[in-house]
């Protein structure tokens, strides 16, 4: 089971009163590596040049569209080695405010409850 630092809105591992990091665990922690890893550039990772979503390489053409942003999304997520599938997927852009949302459900290892996985791009 995989475990990870517990991050703010600007990732920065938060810490406790005492201050220790706090860890997250399970759903938590897949919560989170999933959320790091649609954040992530792909070629801007000095360990690993492959890691990451190819938004200059693939998504931030135009004309966007949402279906294959959508597809590359999924294919990032289904990555990790803890995520078994994915199931409904919406994918929406917003053209007047050039913002994608997208939301997907994962399936996991930990439940047979699903994960929802909510992301925007600006």
């Amino acid at each position: 089971m995989s475990r990870t630092f517990f991050l703010d809105e600007d990732s920065n591992p938060v810490l406790d009163s005492e201050g220790h990091f706090i860890f997250l665990q399970g759903v938590q922690s897949l919560a989170e590596n999933i959320d790091q890893r649609l954040k992530l550039f792909k070629n801007k990772y000095f360990m690993n040049q492959e890691a990451g979503v190819p938004y200059i390489e693939d998504i931030l053409k135009k004309p966007v569209d949402p279906g294959l942003v959508a597809s590359i999304l999924n294919a990032e997520i289904l990555k990790h080695p803890e995520v078994t599938g994915i199931g409904e997927v919406e994918a929406d852009l917003d053209r007047d405010l050039r913002i994608f949302h997208y939301r997907a459900v994962v399936k996991h290892i930990f439940s047979s409850e699903s994960l929802i996985v909510e992301f925007s791009l600006s």
